[in-house]
């Protein structure tokens, strides 16, 4: 008689409290793309999301959620450090998905290869046209063969790399020929055939680069299906007003990179520009970072003559990073004969507020390459959004803040990535990229004197695999997957 009471309980117990990989419970689950709010239960099985439910879960790791929000993992399309040192801090800052889509990325077939399961979290990146179209000037030739030779023999060493990318630095202020774009475009179809999301054209650090060759670039792209990436020819309107004029007459899908820097005053011209392109059915989209300081290399050619008029600057709103010292006429010259990165005081911050908070702007980090003194943007932008600007200013609702970290840049590349249609979203057969964060007490750290960790990011997983837990980095673990675009062979 025991037994026929026992058997009926444990059946009753395994449907109540199915069993998964990983089990999240009671936290707030918030998905942006079906505008979803409400508490749940969260079973993963591998790397993927299979349950959401008001039943009670258990999981070979349950992990306890109440009075947090659990939220798709944050996708970043505008991240330059990547490394596992400058993952570090993003993972903190809740990101799951780090691009780099402005530059792209030299050898890219090789720079996958190379971090198989040896990265933080997901990557991927587009066509290096800047790099490409000085690799096939006619006079780069040979030290452009003697480059594939090293690398073909010894493998992608990123150090080396540099090194010979200096060396291409003249070719920024010359026009291609006929041949040289054919041998460009050659280039360009190698790298989507290895995976590559799309274009990247900064062409504003190549001058040289005429309007005929630029919108060729777009007429290929609009071929190709794929989209273009750009940081756009000079500061202001006719850059951005170039860009989209392209991509309108061929029919090329475009990104302007980093909107409140490229527009500085004119953010909100920008932005209605965006906004009215998207009404009139063309694919054009934007992001900004939220900071009021921007960051590049102080050797690049936006220093090069007239750049305080442009800019309207002076030498002390730059600030070197390796020392966070402000700079004058003397140590200007000195610090741009030797080549590093400076970080540029030169937005205002209701510039930045209306950029975060535009219905059409996406939140991107513009993330540096790791260094102590980096920008802070490498590591607290999507958690300052959340604590300054949502919950401190109420610039916008936490849902749509969320919106423009995951959906919107998953939109952005499931066209062409198709593992973006898993990501961005919180739903069953999504991926378990998952951040998981207080709502209440998210903020950045990092500050212009250094990088620190931001507050408030207690979990995040990659694929179904902790890297943060209890708010401190998981060591030696690398579960990042490569994002690939469609024509990947």
């Amino acid at each position: 008689m025991k037994h026929l009471i026992i058997i009926p309980i444990l059946f009753i117990t395994n449907i109540v409290a199915q069993s998964f990989d990983i089990a999240i419970n009671g936290g707030r689950v918030m998905d942006p793309e079906t505008g979803f709010d409400g508490i749940r239960n969260i079973g993963i099985n591998g790397d993927r999301i299979v349950e959401i439910t008001t039943k009670p879960i258990r999981g070979k790791f349950t992990l306890n959620a109440k009075g947090l929000v659990i939220s798709p993992g944050f996708i970043d399309l505008h991240a330059h450090g990547q490394t596992n040192e400058a993952h570090q801090y993003q993972a903190r800052d809740g990101v799951t998905t780090a691009l780099e889509m402005e530059g792209g990325v030299g050898f890219l077939r090789e720079w996958v290869e190379s971090k198989k399961g040896e990265t933080i979290v997901n990557y991927g990146g587009t066509v290096p046209h800047g790099f490409l179209r000085a690799m096939a000037m006619d006079e780069n030739q040979k030290i452009a063969q003697k480059l594939q030779s090293q690398i073909k023999k010894n493998g992608l060493n990123l150090e080396e790399l540099s090194k010979f990318e200096k060396t291409f630095a003249a070719a920024n202020y010359q026009s291609q020929s006929q041949k040289e774009e054919e041998r460009t475009r050659g280039m360009m179809q190698n790298y989507l055939n290895a995976g590559a999301l799309g274009i990247g054209v900064p062409v504003g650090y190549y001058p040289g680069a005429t309007a005929g060759e630029i919108f060729r670039v777009y007429q290929f792209a609009a071929k190709q299906n794929v989209p273009i990436y750009s940081h756009t020819r000079g500061f202001g309107m006719p850059g951005l007003q170039e860009a989209m004029a392209n991509a309108t007459t061929s029919g090329a899908s475009l990104h302007l990179v980093h909107a409140n820097s490229m527009s500085l005053g004119e953010i909100e011209t920008t932005l209605s520009m965006v906004s009215d392109a998207q009404k009139n059915g063309l694919d054009i989209t934007t992001e900004v970072y939220p900071y009021t300081a921007a960051s590049t290399s102080l050797e690049s050619v936006l220093f090069d003559e007239g750049w305080k008029e442009t800019l309207s600057i002076s030498y002390e709103d730059l600030q070197w990073e390796a020392t966070g010292e402000r700079l004058n006429s003397t140590t200007f010259y000195e610090y741009r004969k030797e080549g590093g990165t400076i970080i540029i005081h030169m937005m205002k911050p209701a510039w930045i507020k209306k950029g975060v908070s535009h219905p059409v702007a996406m939140i991107a980090s513009d993330g540096m390459p790791y260094a102590p003194g980096a920008h802070p943007r490498t590591a607290g932008t999507f958690s300052r959004v959340l604590g300054k600007y949502v919950r401190k200013e109420r610039a916008m609702d936490l849902m749509t803040a969320l919106g423009k970290m995951t959906i919107m840049p998953a939109k952005r590349l499931q066209n062409v990535a198709p593992s973006m249609n898993r990501k961005g979203r919180l739903q069953v057969g999504a991926d378990a990229d998952i951040t998981i964060f207080n709502a209440r007490t998210i903020i950045d750290q990092a500050d212009f004197k250094g990088l620190k960790y931001s507050k408030g990011v207690e979990h995040v997983l990659v694929n179904g695999v902790f890297v943060v837990s209890d708010g401190k980095n998981v060591k030696n673990i690398y579960p990042g997957m490569p994002i690939l675009g469609k024509y990947r062979k």
